[in-house]
């Protein structure tokens, strides 16, 4: 357990609406880099498909996205955090070798394809198939996007990988067919896939007009510390250790039923 003796983490959600630019994406993120890096993030993470822009919403699809180009693009903005001394969960596509996309969450280390896909994701990428964790300064940060959220066997592969904080990107927004009901149930599913392991939640939404919440952070009780529309959301995450002896032995009973 890594984070067990150690320090807080900082972390960032940089909250921007993309579009259909990927060079205007591109600068995007760069600007909310320096800015991390200026407020001393250790983490950012950006929103889903947040450079090349979200497909059926900001696009209509990804055919005239040049795969080579965009992966040339991910791994300079990657490099470029890299230089600015911040960990990058970049929300981003890649083609999948057989004409089609997975729907991405790029880091310098390593990359996770999106594992549930809606109905609308259906039409543009392929799902992925296994749980990602990266380590960034002792904590090990467990990846999901979006959709992810509803799916409990996404988080129990996470958690059997020790994982110490939860990192979830997203582009939630749209129309909602009982208008009003996911902005009230998706941050009790955020709240509860902290809770229920005892792990903390960074979630980093879109800035859309109309997306469904905010970008959010959730501590290993299930309490939300920090919410932000858009631009930079900073917090300090704490290991679960600094919060009473309850919610490691929480942790564990969890871990024994997996």
């Amino acid at each position: 357990m890594t984070a067990s003796g150690s320090g807080a983490l900082r972390v960032g959600a940089w909250s921007f609406s993309a579009t259909s630019d990927v060079v205007a994406n591109d600068a995007m993120i760069r600007q909310g880099l320096r800015e991390a890096a200026a407020s001393g993030v250790q983490i950012l993470l950006t929103p889903e498909c947040s450079l090349p822009g979200y497909p059926g919403a900001v696009r209509s699809d990804l055919g005239d996205v040049d795969s080579c180009a965009l992966a040339e693009r991910e791994d300079a903005l990657l490099r470029f955090a890299e230089q600015h001394g911040v960990a990058l969960v970049l929300g981003t596509a890649a083609g999948d070798g057989h004409g089609g996309w997975t729907n991405d969450a790029a880091t310098l280390a390593t990359r996770y394809r999106k594992r549930c896909l809606t109905p609308g994701d259906t039409a543009h990428f392929a799902a992925g198939g296994s749980a990602t964790v990266i380590t960034v300064d002792g904590w090990r940060c467990g990846l999901a996007i979006c959709y992810d959220l509803r799916f409990a066997d996404v988080w129990a592969d996470l958690h059997r990988q020790q994982v110490d904080a939860l990192l979830v990107i997203a582009h939630m927004a749209g129309p909602d067919p009982d208008p009003g009901t996911k902005a009230a149930v998706i941050p009790a599913f955020c709240a509860v896939r902290a809770a229920e392991a005892a792990t903390p939640l960074v979630f980093c939404n879109t800035a859309a007009t109309d997306r469904w919440l905010d970008s959010a952070v959730w501590d290993a009780r299930g309490v939300r510390l920090a919410s932000r529309a858009d631009g930079l959301l900073v917090c300090d995450l704490q290991p679960r250790t600094a919060l009473a002896p309850w919610y490691a032995a929480l942790r564990t009973t969890y871990l024994a039923r997996l």
